[in-house]
């Protein structure tokens, strides 16, 4: 039966996430019906995300990260935009957001719309140009004019083109790669990690919508993944393939601190300051101190006080203190919104404003990634029920849940954790386990093998998580161990949560032992009442394995040509390095050979000694030794980070020689003031910078150029050379053994910075900052024990004040060999490789 119908709308039914509209059948051919014939018919559509919805969804992810600071300050954010329907939806939906929120300058802060920590400023919408495709260079641009036309001028576009070349070299056809798509990724990320480094964004957004967690929950459930990998897409986390980007990835906030003008500050305005400053400092003025300040008098840089305060509680020995290093913290963070919409709601997001999208035709084809063949599957094939995406979104929201509640107890067992000792300068932590014991009672199921199996694992993977966040604060790897793999550690760190067959194994039978994981080396320490310390330390390096290494070339010969060693000019500050994945390091300076950052080895212990001694008295020999033990006992002084030199710079460094070699005869000639045609005079043997630059011409000082480059080309080729050697010579596994003389004699050891050692002036010729990585404050900050309450955030200001004493201390220590040695020049210290 044919015919057409006439329709007639009745209504709407608004509901969250679609559209019910009710039409009523009229006429068939023309033909009326009566009341009694017509038809009702239900159309369900989806419906557009509006601004009310899109600002719950950021305030549910986006909760600030440093909830004591505050910023009055607008800042951009960025948005990663690739032209789709969901990321073109994102780049509308804050311009829409940004339209309803309308900042007024009269509004203070407080009141003002904020994105995570900041108030809500310009979009930055970054568009990458992979390359990969013909014509994508030509769509770029047509998403970034579609967003200048069609979104508006609060949302501006930015292209970022990957240069293949520079990462696979000159002729490789990316296409041809094996793992093209985890390389894309990884490049994709540190291009808009550029981009956000410029502009100064510190919160990323992405358009991964509710389509997209279905499609990776399934593809992860095809790989074998346990419930905590079917959690999905998380909906905030720090930007990942940038581990080794300063400012990008979890640091960044020190230097924030250190500006003229921080964006967080913790300093309230106004009313507020009266108020913080009168209940603050209430309860931090001591009766007794102030009667002994107002009697004896106070140093004006307060050491008096902060002296008698840390006399009560630490004892000097035969070595200076050394303040912790600064951690680092921060960084970028992605946010996804759009997680809880579907795609349909996106495409009337955009069809309903008359918002374009671009389609990407790779996307259409199942055998070019996993995910498109997943997409293939879901969308041309019947599912069962229970791979549906309404079961899978439950199952996801179970798995999340269970973890939530795992990472809960977790936190609550951390109160029972005594983390005695943190100490940023060797990255070592020390800890006491917390003891579990599985609950009785008279009920007969809390009997039963079964029941009491089932609390044991559960146990033992609480344990799990608090292992795995101890690993967090040393390790070098980025990538955690799951907790399958850390079964071990659990059985060992707890031997009441062993399982009945672990009872037997070998290695778990008498006292505990030490073991390595993660690049973590678990030490335990039996104290005299019986209990075990675990102490965790960075590994050692092996002997065939690569040591972390970072190397700055020489200044350059311009300069310092025709200068004294002592007028050379400072090369500036190289960018933050991540070194061996603890340290964030930079370094300057001035000197004619490149310095390196390298671990230290023990050959070069007894010539750094001896430059710290300067012929001193022999009481004094082991300041070294004693530092060491005291602060990187073990093999645990070997994973410090030290500065070299390339070659021995003490001679020049100290006066006693010069740099530059005497020119040719003629030139020497020509600097003394002889006459050419003058054969009676001498050549003298030396001459003097000044004499070179008061009588040679233009072409003798280009010509003495050229041979004071020749030289250090020279020069330059055996540090090539010794590159290559610098890895064979290293004998980390055996300290005790040396190594070769002619490699030996090509590098010089002059700082450990961490420990604050230096050679006596090398701080005027190289210089070095360093910080350590983000820590996990929340375990430090729940975990620290009572009987050393050092830190347990870098940010909070009790830190800063701690430092500040330690830094006094070291002063006064100095002071005290001064006047211990009775007016002699004490054992030379320096304080170059910190901060005040």
């Amino acid at each position: 039966m044919s015919g057409t119908l006439k329709l007639t709308h009745k209504g709407w039914d608004r509901r969250p996430s679609a559209v019910d509209v009710t039409v009523r059948v009229i006429s068939i051919d023309d033909r009326e019906l009566g009341p009694h014939h017509q038809l009702i018919v239900f159309h369900r559509s989806a419906r557009a995300i509006s601004a009310r919805e899109f600002e719950d969804a950021l305030h549910s992810i986006c909760r600030p990260r440093f909830p004591p600071a505050f910023s009055p300050r607008h800042r951009h954010i960025g948005c990663a935009i690739s032209g789709g329907v969901d990321s073109m939806a994102l780049a509308f939906l804050f311009h829409r957001l940004k339209q309803e929120k309308t900042l007024n300058a009269s509004v203070s802060p407080n009141e003002q719309f904020r994105v995570g920590d900041n108030i809500l400023g310009k979009v930055r919408a970054v568009i990458v140009d992979h390359g990969l495709r013909e014509g994508s260079d030509e769509e770029a641009q047509k998403v970034a004019h579609a967003i200048k036309t069609k979104i508006g001028d609060m949302v501006d576009p930015t292209i970022e083109t990957i240069n293949w070349e520079s990462e696979l070299g000159p002729g490789v056809d990316p296409k041809t790669h094996p793992s093209i798509e985890p390389l894309a990724r990884k490049l994709r990320y540190a291009a808009i990690a550029g981009v956000c480094q410029r502009h100064n964004i510190c919160s990323l957004f992405t358009g991964h919508h509710e389509d997209d967690q279905y499609e990776t929950i399934l593809m992860r459930m095809i790989s074998g993944r346990g419930y905590r990998g079917l959690q999905g897409i998380p909906n905030a986390v720090d930007i990942p393939e940038c581990y080794d980007i300063h400012n990008v990835y979890q640091s960044g906030y020190l230097d924030d601190q250190e500006s003229a003008s921080p964006f967080w500050t913790r300093m309230p305005t106004g009313k507020r300051m009266k108020k913080y400053l009168k209940y603050s400092l209430r309860d931090q003025l001591d009766p007794q101190t102030l009667q002994y300040e107002i009697a004896y008098g106070m140093r004006s840089d307060g050491s008096q006080y902060f002296n008698e305060y840390q006399r009560t509680h630490r004892k000097w020995g035969d070595y200076p203190p050394v303040p912790e290093v600064d951690a680092e913290d921060g960084g970028i963070m992605i946010y996804r919104p759009l997680l809880g919409f579907s795609k349909d709601r996106l495409i009337a997001t955009c069809e309903e404003n008359g918002i374009p999208w671009f389609e990407d035709h790779t996307n259409a084809d199942p055998t070019f990634t996993p995910r498109n063949a997943i997409r293939y599957l879901v969308k041309h094939h019947q599912l069962p029920n229970a791979l549906t995406k309404p079961a899978i979104l439950q199952l996801a929201a179970r798995c999340r849940a269970r973890v939530a509640a795992e990472e809960a107890e977790a936190g609550r067992v951390l109160e029972r954790l005594y983390v005695h000792d943190l100490a940023t300068t060797a990255g070592t932590v020390e800890a006491e386990m917390p003891r579990f014991r599985l609950p009785g009672g008279p009920r007969l199921s809390r009997r039963s093998s079964v029941w009491r199996k089932k609390r044991l694992v559960h146990y033992r993977t609480i344990a799990a998580i608090i292992v795995r966040r101890l690993l967090s604060l040393v390790t070098p790897n980025h990538n955690l161990p799951t907790l399958a793999d850390l079964d071990y550690s659990v059985s060992l760190l707890f031997p009441e949560l062993r399982l009945p067959d672990e009872k037997e194994i070998p290695t778990l039978q008498g006292e505990p032992k030490g073991y390595m994981i993660s690049g973590v080396h678990m030490d335990p320490l039996i104290q005299p009442d019986g209990s075990v310390r675990w102490r965790l330390s960075r590994a050692p390096y092996q002997a065939k394995t690569p040591a972390p290494t970072l190397r700055l070339s020489q200044s350059a010969l311009a300069s310092r040509f025709l200068k004294e060693p002592s007028e050379w000019a400072w090369a500036g500050w190289t960018k933050w390095k991540l070194w061996d994945g603890r340290y964030w390091i930079r370094l300057r300076h001035r000197v004619p050979c490149p310095v390196r950052v390298a671990p230290f080895e023990a050959v070069y212990q007894k010539d750094f000694r001896e430059g710290l001694l300067l012929g001193q008295k022999v009481k004094h020999k082991e300041l070294l030794a004693s530092m060491l033990k005291a602060y990187a006992p073990g093999r645990i002084r070997y994973t410090l980070p030290a500065v070299y030199a390339e070659t021995d710079l003490s001679g020049f460094i100290q006066g006693n020689e010069s740099y530059w070699p005497q020119p040719p005869e003629h030139l020497r000639r020509a600097a003394a003031g002889i006459a050419e045609d003058d054969h009676s005079t001498p050549t003298p043997e030396t001459v003097t910078t000044k004499q070179l630059q008061k009588h040679l011409t233009k072409e003798q000082i280009h010509e003495l150029l050229w041979f004071y480059k020749e030289w250090e080309d020279e020069q330059a080729a055996s540090f090539r050379d010794y590159d290559e050697v610098w890895e064979e010579s290293r004998y980390l596994s055996n300290p005790s053994t040396t190594s070769p003389q002619s490699h030996k004699n090509q590098r010089k050891l002059l700082a450990l910075p961490t420990l604050g050692l230096s050679l006596p002036g090398i701080y005027d010729w190289v210089q070095c900052e360093v910080r350590y990585r983000k820590i996990d404050g929340d375990l430090l900050r729940r975990g620290t024990s009572w009987q050393r309450f050092k830190f347990w955030r870098t940010r909070d200001a009790g830190f800063r004040l701690r430092r500040r004493e330690t830094l006094l201390e070291r002063r006064e220590w100095l002071g005290l060999k001064r006047r211990e040695m009775a007016g002699e020049v004490p054992v030379s210290v320096a304080d170059a490789f910190r901060s005040d």
